[in-house]
């Protein structure tokens, strides 16, 4: 028999071997990150140094020819965080936290007092219903270490100097904290301290630690709830004076708020429970405004907030917790120069939905939505800067589907058909629908980038005009009839429509009938080999046409140009009844034909009695502006067809 291992190794391998492992290779992952990052940014390998200069140049060049154009790698390192990557923050000690020795509690008014003490009084109460089941479970974990002790201090000679944190010591601190005591925040700060960091592989010293999870989530709840009311009572703020930096006790107690906002971004970096990462960004909310003086430091817990915002592990309800905590830090903090950082936000925002939208399916197709409405959102707090930020980045679109047209090469078309640049589109075409919504009255910069982002939309569409990207073609459609409806500008997208109806998908009528699911036209941007030459397929492309021509006229049903937009409309669509005789297409076309005729002669009948000219643009656009619009011929047609599109669904 082989010798029986000691209890220290027994130990050992049970309670820390996996966590040794695990920082092993975290830090192998590190090394490997900070190479290719090196490689990035044009740095020579040290292995190379050998080798002659001629050869150095044209290994470079080769390694710039088989690197693709494509912005994944440079272009969104700043904000992008690898799963693999640690946050670079300052380090803290324990002594940063001396500071608050010299400060003393500031008495709580009765009321507050009585509220705070029945809130812990709950919070006692659902522990003890708890207390048995973790107290059996801290007498299985330990019991070795009563018998022991002499083997194991070899190994544990780290905790020599600590104290473990009980729940007595911690409802000690937590009255005291409740009491606005600096003192007694400062042993909980160090307790949390432990928490963030004792998985860190460095020589970190530590006064406390935690080994209960009741423990643990008290202790996390209670030191971040004291927080905001402990250092509103020492750093306030004039009238005039938003920055924190220039507050009367801010150089006594800034290595103390740096310690703390250092460590709750690195916990916050770590987590996956959705109701903690909620909790911890709540009672952040109020301390927002103690992160403008560290710059630093504000830009990795802004990098954190947008990899949590578009993490598809958390709910949706965490998500937006996320961005609420994104546009107050844009909003709130301030930086030494008396500026906000709403263009770190601006950018850092477009460029992780950017990264993130490389891949759309069912699982995330939710999140890019949720996305896209929250990032056009935070494009209205500042119009001006938002105009510069999408003038840049418009620019760059256009600038690719330039190079893609100029070289005309499989491999420069699959660079512009791709979810990412599709979605780009759709981030900006959503931001122009929220900026410049012509019902709120006021004009927008961003006006001025609806012409180049439909030309550029436009030229995208005719790049690769084959049957088998119609579901791109008609992605970019839906996009820019979301955008003619938004702003009630006029796009040519008619053309565009009425080629579908002339292409080879409707000329055979006698497909055959698979055993295929509903195609869906929102996870697609090429048609999928087994829909083609189907009947499937088929009624999916009349149906979805069928929609895109209703919504596209349905947008301009009000205007007093409808008669002379729909004029070539029934010309094509009577046309295509003869082409189409005898097939499933020619009910649905026939019906179009006639709510269009009726609108159009409803519209003829309004305007009839009006006697401006068509130069009056003011009173041409104020044509039948309180009429709702499904009291029309063709807004009653297109409700009718929503319902029964809901009671198919």
């Amino acid at each position: 028999m082989g010798t029986k291992e000691k209890k220290s190794t027994i130990k050992f391998q049970k309670n820390k071997l996996k966590g040794v492992l695990k920082r092993r290779k975290e830090t192998n992952k590190f090394k490997r990150q900070i190479i290719k990052r090196q490689l990035r940014r044009g740095n020579k390998d040290q292995n190379n140094n050998e080798e002659t200069e001629g050869t150095e140049e044209t290994k470079e060049e080769e390694v710039a020819e088989e690197v693709p154009q494509v912005n994944i790698e440079d272009y969104f390192c700043n904000f992008v965080l690898d799963a693999d990557e640690s946050l670079e923050l300052s380090d803290d000690e324990e002594a940063d936290l001396d500071a608050l020795d010299a400060f003393e509690g500031v008495e709580v008014p009765k009321k507050i007092k009585e509220q705070e003490k029945e809130e812990d009084d709950d919070m006692a109460n659902e522990e003890d219903e708890e207390e048995e089941e973790e107290e059996e479970d801290d007498e299985y974990m330990y019991e070795d270490e009563s018998e022991d002790e002499d083997e194991d201090e070899d190994m544990d000679n780290e905790d020599d100097d600590t104290e473990v944190v009980s729940m007595a010591m911690l409802n000690e601190w937590s009255a005291a904290a409740l009491k606005k005591s600096p003192t007694a925040w400062k042993k909980m700060l160090m307790a949390f301290r432990y928490i963030v960091r004792s998985d860190e592989d460095s020589e970190t010293k530590f006064t406390y630690r935690v080994e209960s999870s009741k423990v643990y989530t008290k202790l996390i709840r209670n030191t971040l709830k004291a927080a905001y009311p402990i250092l509103s009572q020492h750093i306030f703020f004039l009238k005039k004076e938003k920055y924190p930096g220039r507050t009367k006790n801010w150089s006594k107690l800034e290595k103390t708020i740096r310690l703390f906002l250092n460590n709750c971004v690195r916990f916050l970096r770590e987590l996956s429970e959705d109701e903690i990462i909620q909790y911890v960004l709540e009672q952040l909310e109020p301390c927002t405004l103690y992160f403008g003086p560290f710059s630093k430091l504000s830009r990795e817990y802004l990098r954190v907030l947008l990899d949590r915002w578009a993490d598809v592990a958390l709910s949706e309800e965490t998500r937006h917790q996320c961005y609420k905590a994104i546009r107050q830090l844009g909003t709130t903090a301030i930086d030494a120069n008396r500026k906000n950082y709403m263009p770190n936000v601006l950018k850092g925002v477009y460029l992780i939905f950017a990264n993130r939208s490389t891949k759309i399916n069912e699982a995330s197709l939710p999140i890019i939505q949720q996305m896209l409405e929250e990032a056009a959102d935070i494009y209205t707090v500042d119009p001006n800067l938002s105009y510069e930020h999408a003038t840049v980045y418009v620019r760059q679109l256009a600038d690719h589907l330039k190079k893609a047209k100029k070289q005309k090469t499989v491999e420069s078309f699959k660079q512009i058909y791709t979810w990412q640049y599709v979605s780009c589109l759709d981030f900006w075409a959503n931001v122009i629908n929220v900026t410049c919504d012509p019902t709120v009255g006021e004009n927008s910069p961003l006006q001025a980038l609806v012409h180049p982002l439909v030309e550029v939309t436009l030229h995208t569409m005719r790049l690769n005009p084959t049957p088998q990207f119609l579901p791109l073609r008609i992605h970019l459609i839906r996009t820019l009839t979301g955008l003619v409806d938004a702003t009630g500008y006029y796009i040519p997208l008619a053309p565009f429509l009425f080629e579908i109806l002339s292409s080879d998908i409707f000329k055979s009528n006698r497909l055959p009938q698979q055993d295929l699911p509903e195609f869906d036209w929102s996870l697609h941007l090429k048609i999928p080999k087994s829909y083609l030459q189907s009947k499937n397929y088929q009624d999916a492309a009349f149906n979805v046409m069928y929609d895109c021509i209703i919504d596209f006229y349905a947008c301009h049903g009000l205007s007093i140009a409808f008669p002379e937009l729909a004029i070539p409309a029934l010309d094509k669509l009577k046309e295509y009844l003869v082409k189409m005789k005898g097939t499933r297409f020619v009910k649905s076309i026939r019906t179009l034909v006639e709510r269009m005729e009726t609108h159009k002669n409803f519209i003829e009948q309004k305007r009839a009695p009006i006697e401006y000219t068509p130069n009056k643009l003011e009173e041409a656009n104020a044509f039948l502006r309180t009429t709702d619009f499904e009291t029309t011929p063709f807004g009653n047609f297109l409700k009718k067809r929503a319902q029964q599109k809901e009671q198919q669904q």
